[in-house]
């Protein structure tokens, strides 16, 4: 007995073969209101996301929707979970006949067996831009050419290794368009490479900031005695505010005790140039190093009350985290030891 369309689809995504969904899924159909090389190109970048958690194969599971905020409640559909990860796409099939006229994401989609473990979930997000009867106006083709062609220009640099001088140069020119956005445009997919790139390139920007502080703070880190735990309180609390700054400074490709091992790290896709955050690095690695063993050691606060400062929102919160604030409040006067 041969197979149905809806089965030929499953047996497809299980094995997260593209090629054959592409054969199997129909021109000129719409899926998730989206036109076929759109819904398949945002079930590429899931597949792509599941084979990197270490999947190689997808298991369905029988289920239906069955959230109280969608108007698709008791659709039928499966849940299909990565055999390594457990991460999970659910999906809905609406059926006429033998032909499978749409599929669409689910947010709120219970499997009929409830023992399934399931992990994370990947969601096929279609913007307003990307919906097959979307009617751009004058105003967005505009602007989404200038975010087309801003995100182009930087990428153009995708298989070399960027210097802060032209990333820096590509963030002032482009910062005018940059600003036009009063929100980030969740809604629209042209708008938004350009947006989150941009915003992410600023991030970099920001930790070259405290380059300057950090270098002086590597070099006298060098002048602290082994074991002088008052030299290094004194440190701590001169570059404490820097040491902050960068708690966010985090990437797997860099060595942060010996950055000069690798000449550059992936952000966003592109290799940036380590060789501008050596100092940087060096310090974060400093810093992380001593700093919370210390903050653990003069904390005047309790794991309770900890947890009620941040529970409850209150303004104590934010020293809990700032070893000064400990210091000065047990009466240590660290500052008399700062020399300029």
């Amino acid at each position: 007995m041969s197979k149905t369309k809806l089965q030929l689809i499953i047996e497809n995504l299980e094995k997260m073969d593209l090629s054959m969904l592409d054969v199997l899924l129909d021109d000129n159909k719409t899926y998730q209101d989206a036109r076929k090389e759109v819904f398949l190109k945002k079930i590429e970048e899931i597949f792509s996301k599941l084979k990197a958690k270490g999947d190689t194969r997808l298991e369905s599971f029988k289920g239906f929707c069955n959230s109280n905020e969608c108007s698709n409640k008791g659709c039928k559909g499966y849940s299909f979970v990565g055999n390594k990860s457990k991460s999970h796409i659910d999906l809905i099939f609406e059926e006429t006949g033998a032909d499978v006229n749409d599929i669409y994401d689910c947010f709120g989609f219970e499997t009929l067996d409830d023992t399934v473990q399931r992990e994370n979930l990947l969601s096929i997000v279609i913007k307003k831009d990307e919906e097959a009867n979307f009617k751009p106006s004058v105003d967005y083709l505009i602007k989404s050419q200038k975010c087309n062609f801003a995100y182009e220009e930087l990428y153009k640099y995708e298989n070399v290794i960027l210097s802060k001088d032209i990333y820096l140069l590509w963030l002032e020119k482009h910062n005018a368009l940059y600003k036009t956005f009063t929100l980030p445009p969740i809604m629209h997919a042209q708008y938004g490479r350009f947006y989150w790139l941009y915003s992410h390139m600023d991030d970099l920007k920001e930790y070259l900031q405290s380059d300057e502080s950090a270098k002086k703070a590597v070099n006298e880190f060098e002048k602290i005695k082994d074991g002088n735990e008052t030299q290094l309180l004194a440190w701590f609390f001169k570059y404490e505010k820097t040491g902050h700054d960068l708690t966010l400074f985090m990437y797997n490709d860099i060595d942060f005790e010996n950055p000069e091992e690798k000449s550059y790290f992936v952000f966003e896709a592109l290799k940036i140039s380590t060789s501008d955050f050596k100092y940087i690095a060096k310090f974060k690695f400093l810093f992380d190093k001593h700093y919370w063993d210390m903050l653990e050691k003069y904390t005047t606060f309790s794991e309770e009350e900890k947890h009620q400062y941040i529970n409850q929102n209150s303004e104590m919160a934010n020293h809990i985290s700032f070893l000064s604030y400990h210091l000065e409040k047990r009466g240590l006067k660290i500052e008399s030891f700062l020399k300029d």
